[in-house]
This record gives C-alpha cells, structure tokens and sequence, in this order.
C-alpha cells in the first residue's frame, strides 16, 4: 500500500507541474521553423535561409551550419545520428549531424 501511495504522489507532482523556461538566447536567423535535440547539441532550421545551425544549447552559439536542399524547409527531427527536414510534401530529407546528405524518402499517409 505504501508503493502505491508513493507511485502515486510522484505521478501528481509530475502531472501538475508546470513548464519552466531553461534558458533562452536569440535565434541564430529569422524564420526558424524547427528544433531539434540531439548529440547535446540543439538544431535550428531557417525556413528563410535554408539553414540548418547548430547551437550551444547553454550560450545560444552558432558552432556550425549547412544549407538544406529542399525548397521552403519547413520542420526538423531528429533520429540518432540522423537530422530529417521536411517542406510541407511528403518527401523527408535526411542529413547527417555535419550536414552530409543522406536521401530523401516520401511519406504516405491515407485518412
């Protein structure tokens, strides 16, 4: 009984609390239309550049970027070792963590 009461308690605390801001910086461009976490580092897409940047999830400093090659990139995740941008159709762009094209794969999906 005194588990489940406890199993129980933890459940609540984590179910009600509240969201908390972590840290925040500028955004390394405008029209960032994706995020991704993955490698300790935090990916942001520029919708506008074409640009995927890798920041310093502490500071906010750009360590790195590469351009993406679909037009009007629009959503970032991650998988692993692998980053995959989309553009609003239903092919999915993978890229390695430095920017390395790896393909492209469609997606189907029926309602």
């Amino acid at each position: 009984m005194k588990i489940c009461f406890g199993i129980c308690a933890v459940l609540v605390m984590a179910l009600s609390a509240q969201p908390q801001v972590v840290n925040s910086f500028d955004a390394p461009d405008t029209g960032i239309s994706g995020l991704a976490f993955t490698d300790g580092s935090l990916f942001a897409l520029s919708s506008v550049s074409q640009t995927v940047f890798r920041l310093d999830p502490a500071t906010g400093v750009v360590q790195d970027s590469f351009i993406v090659s679909p037009t009007g990139p629009d959503g970032l995740g991650d998988a692993g070792s692998l980053l995959y941008v989309t553009n609003g159709t239903s092919n999915v762009y993978k890229y390695t963590l430095d920017g390395t094209a790896q393909g492209s794969t469609s997606l189907y999906c029926a309602g």
